[in-house]
C-alpha cells in the first residue's frame, strides 16, 4: 500500500478577545492603533510552543521581542483587512487551506493521543536493559571561580593589570585558611557565579571549553589552578568536587524511557489510524485527467525558429 505523506503546517492564530461583558483592559503593549492587553498577552504566551515559552519565561529580552513581533504581525493583519486582502479568491484559498490543516492536525493529535497511564513496567525495563549504553552520565565538575574580563585586543597596559590582578588573586586563594567564595564576592566580574562565591554549580567536564577543560583536568578536589587565559578574560578556577562518568541507574531514565515510549504510541497510533481510513475507501487517480491538468499548467513551448 502507498502512503501519501501527511503535510503539516502552522498557522498562527491572535489572542481570544476578553469577554464581551467586561471593559477593555488597559493595553500594556502598542503599536499606533494596536494594543496588547495583558489576557491578550497571557493567551498569547500560552499559545506558543513549550520551548519557545520557556525561552520567554527565562528572558526578558526574549519576551519582549515576541510581543513586539506579535504587535508587529496584527499591524500587518490591520492593513491587510482594510484593504479587503483576505477576499481575494487567491487568499481565500490559501486561509481555508491553513484553517483545513490545523483540524487535520488536531484531529490526528487527538486520535494518537497515547494512553494516560504510564506504559507497562516490563517494556520501560526491556528499553533501558537493551539500551543501557545510551544511559551513561558523563564526568561532571563542581567548579567555582574568579573571572575578570579582558577584551581580546585590548590596551596593553589594561590587559597587563588584569593578568597582575589575578596573579594576586591566585595568591590569596592560595594563602593557609583562604575564603575563596568570600574572595569570588569581592573580585569576580561574572555576576551570577560571583554571588554565589564563585559556584558555578555541576557541569559536563566535555562541555568546558578546552582551556578550563584541561586545567581541571589535573586539579585534586578543593585545590585553585593556576590563572587560565580564554577569549574572554582570566579565570582562577576551585575544584569543588568531581563525579565519574557512570551508567544511569533505571529510575533515574524512567522518565525519559516514559516520555519516549509514549512518543512512540503516537506515531504508532497515528499510522495505524490513517492506514485504516485509506483501506477503507482506498484513493483512486484518474492518471489521464491529471496528465492533461498538467498540459495546462506547462508553459507553452517557444516556436521553432523559421528556416
Amino acid at each position: 500500500m502507498r502512503r501519501a505523506p501527511v503535510l503539516l503546517a502552522l498557522l498562527a492564530l491572535g489572542a481570544a478577545p476578553a469577554a464581551a461583558q467586561q471593559p477593555p483592559a488597559e493595553p500594556v503593549a502598542r503599536m499606533g492603533a494596536i494594543g496588547l492587553s495583558p489576557a491578550e498577552i497571557d493567551a498569547f504566551l500560552r499559545g506558543l510552543d513549550p520551548g519557545i515559552r520557556a525561552q520567554a519565561v527565562a528572558s526578558r529580552e526574549a519576551l519582549d521581542g515576541l510581543i513586539r513581533a506579535e504587535l508587529t504581525r496584527r499591524a500587518v493583519v490591520a492593513e491587510a483587512a482594510r484593504a479587503g486582502w483576505a477576499e481575494r479568491p487567491e487568499v481565500a484559498a490559501r486561509i481555508d487551506q491553513a484553517r483545513q490543516q490545523v483540524i487535520v492536525d488536531t484531529w490526528l493529535a487527538a486520535k494518537a493521543e497515547p494512553p494516560a497511564a504510564d506504559p507497562p513496567e516490563a517494556d520501560l525495563r526491556k528499553i533501558y536493559d537493551d539500551n543501557t549504553a545510551r544511559f551513561v552520565a558523563p564526568a561532571e565538575v563542581r567548579l567555582a571561580q574568579i573571572f575578570l574580563p579582558v577584551a581580546q585586543g585590548a590596551p596593553a597596559a589594561e590587559a597587563k593589570a588584569a593578568e597582575d590582578r589575578i596573579g594576586e588573586l591566585r595568591r590569596r586563594a592560595r594563602a593557609r585558611g583562604a575564603d575563596f567564595a568570600a574572595l569570588a564576592r569581592q573580585s569576580s566580574q561574572h555576576k551570577d557565579s560571583a554571588d554565589k562565591g564563585g559556584d558555578m554549580g555541576w557541569l559536563a567536564e566535555d562541555a568546558l571549553i578546552p582551556e578550563i577543560r584541561e586545567a581541571v583536568a589535573g586539579l585534586e578536589k578543593g585545590a585553585v589552578s593556576t590563572p587560565i587565559r580564554s577569549q574572554a578574560g582570566w579565570h582562577l578556577i576551585r575544584l569543588v568536587d568531581r563525579k565519574e562518568s557512570r551508567v544511569q541507574g533505571f529510575d533515574e531514565v524512567r522518565p525519559l524511557l516514559v516520555e519516549a515510549l509514549r512518543r512512540q504510541q503516537a506515531v504508532e497510533l497515528r499510522r495505524q489510524y490513517i492506514e485504516g481510513l485509506v483501506g477503507a475507501a482506498p484513493p483512486a487517480i484518474n492518471e489521464i485527467a491529471v496528465t492533461e491538468i498538467l498540459a495546462r499548467l506547462a508553459p507553452a513551448a517557444p516556436a521553432a525558429p523559421s528556416q
